[in-house]
């Protein structure tokens, strides 16, 4: 579909009046030539803009971008086809595309006139595109007359969407260990608040083996629970991811000394580790579940990496300061799956939440990368007290915890959180 829009340019206009008042003036002094230069002076605007229209309304256009699959600072090509479909040869084209609202502007280019059936592509960079979804287009085209007496303009409605992923680095080979896999026979040992007995039953429903009947935690809880042989978070991950505006900062550095933007801004360095670990662990074989939005709470499930990046390509900050949305969702993730959390800075109580939501102690897999972001701002200035504080509170509290400074990697932070014992607070390599 497109909208067309036509209209004669000044010398076109001029002709047309002084084709009129030379017809008129031939007609009243009885001069044929006069008639017949008017004449001759009148058609050739109505001519052209009937050539124009007929070769216009034929002209198509296709869009196509590349690469598929972006990442934050690379670059993304419009690729742009023109044809005309018609058999008569078109005037030359000034092409116009609506650049993404992010960037602002148009890009604009010539094309000479196209022969019957001809096709011609065009294509313009957008570089450094930030994490983001985009859309490009529609697309206008200008159409004029070799005379350059009509001027007409068809606007298409064809967009073009795209997304603009977070960074996915390469993480070394190691994946955080099961239930099963810490401490000795951790997996049908682990006891929490509530005890193992506990932890390893659940409600009784209708069709269940009655030999596994659990009649101690059934006299205690008031209603029948059997044992759970299977658990199914040892195979399960959550991520959690910290998104509160008030717990990251921006650093004052220009893209143009820092080109990674995350190594401007520590949110954008919790989403690309975010999406990294989860690529991490979908690749090796784990089920992934991200808790991340504050104003709509929930565990979200990814199967794919794919979904994964295309999600977090639109995570926004959300004005909210602390974690307590998320209070019930992280205590039920540190019971039933392995718990990595992405932290930016920590008040006193989210804190408390993330302290309380790892009930059975030592010997639940519980991780955390907490992001000293007073190094976003100084990069050269010491560790944060405050920082120093509250991982040795999650540490206290049986996390394994790893300090991340600006300039850290991914990798190296993954490399150390892994090797580190648990209790133990370590700094990432770079």
């Amino acid at each position: 579909m497109a909208r067309i829009r036509a209209g004669f340019t000044t010398r076109a206009s001029c002709l047309l009046a002084a084709g009129g008042t030379a017809l008129l003036c031939g007609l009243l002094l009885g001069e044929v030539d006069l008639v017949r230069a008017g004449v001759l002076a009148l058609a050739l605007p109505l001519v052209a803009a009937l050539v124009v229209h007929r070769s216009r309304v034929r002209i198509a256009n296709r869009r196509s971008v590349e690469p598929a699959n972006a990442a934050a600072g690379g670059s993304v090509t419009m690729h742009l086809t023109i044809t005309n479909r018609s058999l008569l040869p078109s005037g030359s084209l000034l092409l116009e595309d609506q650049l993404p609202q992010q960037l602002t502007g148009h890009a604009r280019f010539v094309i000479p006139g196209l022969a019957g059936r001809e096709s011609r592509t065009v294509s313009y960079r957008m570089p450094g595109l930030s994490r983001g979804r985009y859309r490009a287009g529609p697309l206008r085209i200008r159409l004029t007359d070799p005379f350059h007496m009509i001027d007409l303009v068809r606007s298409f409605t064809a967009t073009t969407e795209f997304v603009v992923a977070p960074v996915v680095d390469s993480l070394p080979s190691l994946e955080p260990p099961r239930s099963h896999d810490i401490g000795d026979n951790a997996g049908s040992h682990s006891i929490g608040v509530h005890g193992a007995d506990d932890a390893s039953t659940r409600e009784y429903r209708t069709g269940d083996d009655l030999r596994k009947i659990h009649w101690r935690s059934s006299a205690r809880v008031g209603s029948l629970m059997v044992r759970q042989e299977e658990r199914p978070w040892q195979g399960q991950t959550t991520v959690l991811l910290d998104l509160r505006t008030d717990a990251h900062t921006i650093g004052d550095a220009s893209p143009a000394v820092l080109p990674d933007v995350r190594m401007r801004s520590s949110m954008e360095w919790a989403i690309s580790a975010a999406a990294s670990i989860g690529t991490h662990l979908l690749a090796a074989g784990r089920r992934l579940e991200l808790i991340g939005d504050l104003t709509n709470p929930g565990r979200l499930h990814f199967d794919r990496p794919a979904r994964l990046s295309e999600y977090l390509a639109g995570a926004r900050g959300a004005r909210q300061p602390d974690l307590t949305p998320i209070t019930g969702l992280t205590r039920a993730a540190a019971r039933d799956s392995a718990l990595i959390a992405v932290l930016g800075h920590v008040d006193a109580t989210s804190l408390r939440i993330l302290a309380d939501a790892h009930p059975r102690g030592f010997a639940a897999p519980a991780f955390a990368l907490l992001l000293d972001v007073s190094t976003w701002v100084d990069p050269d200035g010491g560790s944060s007290d405050h920082c120093a504080a509250t991982a040795r509170v999650l540490s206290a509290a049986g996390w394994r915890v790893v300090v991340v400074r600006q300039g850290d990697t991914t990798a190296g932070a993954w490399r150390s959180l892994l090797r580190a014992r648990a209790g133990a607070t370590f700094g990432s390599s770079r």
